[in-house]
């Protein structure tokens, strides 16, 4: 499906359809060439025409004359079926019958519409088809009917993947007098759906925008769902000023965003109308031109997005650099950042400028890796004109050996580089400037707080600084069924539900009100003597070895959330925000990090997930704790949800997630 794509490589690839509105055309190669020609790069199809409606028609008003509740109905035959095998199968997707009642209230019905879908769908299969879109349900008292069947289709149905056709919001005239209007009820339905199917990667939405969009929280929630196709009506489109039609500004935007998402959904044009006025006349064509013409203009990839492409909801484990060297492509990657390097240099500009100009400057970058803080400190130190004495202490002996190798070929010999693990560091003086890159995506997952602990001793006790000098960490509650979706398949990892990841954040939505993002706890360096000196110390300094050693870095916090709307809860998304020196900060917050280190790329959110997903009602508030727990050789986290609802001053629980715990695949000291 690429005849149509842009020759412009940053452009966005849109995937754009012809949704063929007759049961009764039959599909072929040439069909397929007809509408490529015309710029299509998919056509749809029913899997079986009119002639398969007639037949189960005939048999349910036989089965019901004879008052029978279950009737067997016979595979399909070669007059019932709209398409065959072949090479063009591929740009195909396939739509089950619209008149299949398998909510149906009446069980002869629904026991003979659902025989009739699976025969749909298991030839669909022999075709070759990978998506085949099923009408959403009519009936919302049947819903978990519904779901059973779909559930059934999908352990049956081998590989095609099955998007649920529902309205993006359901229509306002639609609800019955009396009935109050929900714009959440169409998400309801298909939250009941992929609930029962536990979640099924093969399951999936086909989404019908309407004329006239919902409230921005309805539009939001659909971004954190697994979006596979977009439909697209003629109705949709209003005539711009010229006559030809066009989408609203609004519309435009939705379709930028949801067209964003990884995998990207495809476009289903349908119901495309000749229309008039006084000045112009177009055909049906003028909406796929108009679809190429916003795809043309899109809006450039940003930073983030270009370097975040295909790590989008993917699921890393935390690096281990304590126990583990680093290769070196993964400092590569982090290399990658120049806005973080931009605010160390900052940084260390500002600490220098601090000190006095006549004094020489003893400056330790530790865990060094390949360099980079490095450079920026000869950089900093050229800037403020300051003599500096350098050291660059790293423990991976392959990163050492590139140290080496940098400082006589590019550092000019200006660097004293030292194979060591920090901790174990002992100079026969003092440094005055400690400055290191040890955060994680947490702020302190990485071990920097145990790290800068065993190093600290080096540090000038008189007005040695430290950079960063503090950090904190940072959560909320997110809904984000992607991942876990993902989480769950992994049968064979019994410790995948209790693993913080690292993880690109796209299809998600944070549940909080106004996207209340809480502040856990902060580390600050250097520590007051006396907390070191409290702490058992073995080995010239490595701190966290002896029994309660590293108690004074365990951490504790709860917070409250207020949750407008329901929605389910999947797991805690968390960032962290560090004050490096001065006024010079980083944050991955959403909400800080354009103000404190804008198109930074260096560290994804990290994603605590919940075995099992906490249904949240509107209204509700949510209790978190989160624990840093440690022992003398690990550190890990523990975690825990619980919901609330208020009535009349009193506070009801609704419900709780289990206690997680990451100690068994904890960070190693």
């Amino acid at each position: 499906m690429d005849a149509h794509q842009p020759t412009d490589p940053g452009a966005p690839i849109w995937y754009i359809g012809n949704h063929l509105p007759t049961p009764d055309l039959t599909i072929s190669g040439q069909t397929l060439e007809n509408e490529a020609v015309q710029g299509y790069d998919m056509i749809t199809t029913f899997i079986t025409n009119n002639n398969f409606r007639s037949r189960i028609n005939q048999v349910l008003s036989n089965a019901a004359a004879e008052k029978r509740t279950h009737i067997k109905i016979d595979s399909l035959d070669a007059e019932e079926v709209t398409v065959h095998p072949g090479d063009h199968i591929s740009q195909v997707i396939g739509f089950a019958s619209p008149w299949l009642e398998f909510d149906s209230d009446d069980p002869l019905v629904s026991h003979v519409s659902k025989q009739a879908l699976l025969y749909e769908l298991d030839y669909a299969g022999f075709c070759g088809i990978g998506n085949v879109v099923i009408p959403g349900p009519r009936k919302k008292e049947n819903i978990l009917q519904f779901a059973e069947v779909i559930n059934t289709a999908l352990s049956v149905s081998g590989y095609a993947h099955l998007p649920i056709l529902l309205p993006l919001a359901e229509n306002p005239s639609s609800v019955a007098e009396g009935d109050k209007y929900d714009e959440f009820s169409a998400w309801d339905t298909w939250n009941t759906i992929r609930t029962v199917c536990k979640y099924n990667s093969r399951l999936s939405l086909a989404l019908q925008i309407p004329a006239e969009l919902p409230t921005l929280h309805a539009m939001n929630r659909w971004f954190a769902e697994p979006i596979r196709v977009i439909l697209l009506s003629s109705s949709t489109f209003s005539p711009n000023p010229t006559g030809y039609p066009a989408l609203s500004k609004l519309h435009q935007s939705l379709l930028t965003k949801y067209t964003k998402q990884r995998p990207a959904p495809y476009i289903l044009l349908s119901d495309q109308q000749v229309a008039t006025n006084e000045k112009i006349r177009y055909d049906p064509l003028s909406y796929l031109v108009y679809l190429r013409h916003l795809q043309k203009n899109q809006p450039p990839q940003s930073i983030v997005e270009k370097y975040g492409s295909g790590y989008q909801d993917y699921l890393q484990t935390p690096l281990q650099p304590l126990s583990d060297n680093l290769e070196s492509i993964t400092y590569e990657v982090f290399e990658k950042d120049p806005v973080k390097y931009d605010q160390y240099e900052k940084a260390i500009k500002l600490a220098l400028d601090a000190r006095d100009a006549a004094s020489n400057t003893v400056v330790a970058v530790v865990g060094a890796g390949r360099g980079p803080l490095v450079s920026r400190a000869l950089r900093a130190a050229q800037a403020s004109g300051r003599a500096i004495m350098l050291f660059a202490i790293e423990k991976n002996p392959n990163a050492y050996v590139h140290l080496l190798r940098h400082n006589r070929d590019s550092w000019n010999g200006q660097v004293t580089v030292i194979k060591s693990d920090m901790r174990s560091w002992n100079p026969p003086f003092v440094v005055d400037i400690l400055i290191s890159e040890l955060l994680g995506s947490f702020g302190d997952n990485e071990l920097s707080p145990e790290c800068l602990d065993g190093v600290q001793r080096v540090l000038n006790p008189s007005g040695g600084i430290s950079i960063p000098v503090s950090y904190s960490a940072h959560f909320t509650p997110i809904m984000a069924p992607k991942i876990h979706a993902d989480i769950s398949s992994r049968k064979n990892d019994s410790d995948a539900a209790e693993t913080p990841y690292v993880v690109m954040l796209q299809s998600f939505e944070i549940l909080a009100e106004q996207e209340h993002i809480h502040r856990a706890w902060e580390f600050t360096h250097p520590l007051p003597p006396n907390v070191l000196s409290d702490s058992a110390a073995l080995g010239g300094g490595l701190i966290g070895l002896g029994d309660g050693g590293n108690d004074h870095n365990a951490r504790k916090c709860k917070a409250t959330f207020k949750v407008p709307r329901r929605g389910v809860m999947h797991g805690l998304a968390g960032y962290f925000e560090s004050v490096l020196y001065g006024d010079v900060e980083l944050s991955t917050r959403p909400d800080t990090i354009d103000m404190k280190s804008k198109d930074m790329i260096s560290w994804f959110p990290i994603f605590f997930p919940f075995k099992t997903p906490l249904h949240l009602p509107d209204n509700c508030e949510l209790d978190v704790c989160i624990w840093r727990q440690t022992s003398e050789r690990k550190v890990w986290y523990e975690w825990v949800a619980e919901a609330f609802t208020r009535n009349g001053g009193h506070r009801y629980r609704l419900g709780a997630t289990d206690l997680h715990s990451s100690k068994q695949n904890g960070c190693l000291m």
